[in-house]
């Protein structure tokens, strides 16, 4: 069993929000430059009309001007893009603890504390090497205090925004951010304290990228704690164990639905289709779980296998 390339269930979330999160925010700004050419091929005096997609504010909308609405939309998109980016790496974070501790306790181990939200606290909690934060942590700070500036003030700037973006540590940070020359990073927006950050779509896109990037190294860091055993056990509870298991249509033989989420959901390399029996035999948890798959399928118990050609 070959789990070099792993992903981790939390991860593995987070990676699904970010592939989501991304064509979202293309296709709602593609949809306001359609708004925007719409109104440039139509006389001023004119009233466009936009589609309400079956909401309940009639048929459509009446706009004279729409151009002049879609700054503010597009600040408005930029920050419940950041709210939800910051959001989803939050339960990156929770997830990662539950798979930590899930499996510590279940091997006899020390688990970790109440793992903050402070990447290098949440590290040392973890025991894990914080060295790849060094040029990530600056820029994360900013965009996780931008976030607190939109949830609690109305998207204005508070002093601690400010002082970090004037910081030596974050443009240290950005100007090693990319190698290649012909690859820029969206210039920041200018910042007075009090006043309404001026964020645009690529802020929040870009805010995204710097949480994968740590997203990458978090789910490297619990792919060695857990090791294949810890890996196999994961599949096992998502795929069955859990409250909130995993649906798919694997049900004729019990380790089919670890199989399943082991190479589909998780990249995992499985040599046989009985390895991950062995695994789970080897850590005491196979007759658990062949119960529980058992009670879940009662109709595939009795499931014959093909036979072993000679």
């Amino acid at each position: 069993m070959d789990v070099t390339n792993a992903n981790t269930e939390p991860f593995f979330l987070f990676h699904r929000f970010s592939e989501e999160f991304n064509r979202n925010m293309r296709i709602a700004v593609g949809a306001l430059g359609v708004i925007t050419q719409m109104r440039s091929t139509v006389a001023p005096e004119m009233v466009l009309k936009l589609p309400t997609l079956g909401e309940p504010w009639g048929g459509h909308t009446l706009w004279k001007d729409v151009a002049k609405e879609i700054p503010g939309t597009k600040r408005f998109l930029s920050q419940i893009g950041i709210v939800r980016v910051l959001s989803a790496f939050e339960y990156l974070l929770i997830g990662t603890k539950a798979e930590f501790d899930r499996y510590a306790s279940f091997r006899g181990l020390e688990g970790s504390q109440n793992a903050s939200q402070d990447l290098s606290v949440f590290y040392s909690e973890l025991k894990w090497d914080d060295k790849a934060l060094a040029g990530l942590t600056p820029v994360f700070d900013y965009f996780a205090v931008i976030r607190n500036c939109i949830a609690h003030q109305s998207g204005r700037a508070n002093e601690t925004l400010v002082k970090l973006d004037a910081s030596k540590e974050l443009r240290k940070c950005l100007k090693a951010w990319c190698p290649r020359r012909d690859i820029k990073l969206p210039e920041l927006p200018i910042l007075t304290i009090g006043k309404e950050i001026p964020l645009l779509p690529r802020h929040a896109i870009f805010a995204c990228e710097v949480c994968y990037r740590i997203a990458l190294d978090i789910n490297e860091k619990l792919r060695r704690s857990l090791g294949t055993e810890g890996l196999v056990y994961m599949a096992a509870y998502h795929s069955l164990l859990s409250d909130n298991r995993i649906e798919t249509n694997a049900s004729k033989f019990p380790e089919s639905p670890i199989n399943l989420a082991l190479t589909g959901r998780y990249r995992v390399a499985v040599e046989t289709k009985s390895e991950v029996i062995t695994v789970l035999r080897s850590i005491g948890k196979w007759d658990d779980y062949r119960k529980t798959f058992e009670r879940l399928f009662p109709k595939q118990n009795h499931a014959k296998r093909p036979r072993k050609r000679a």
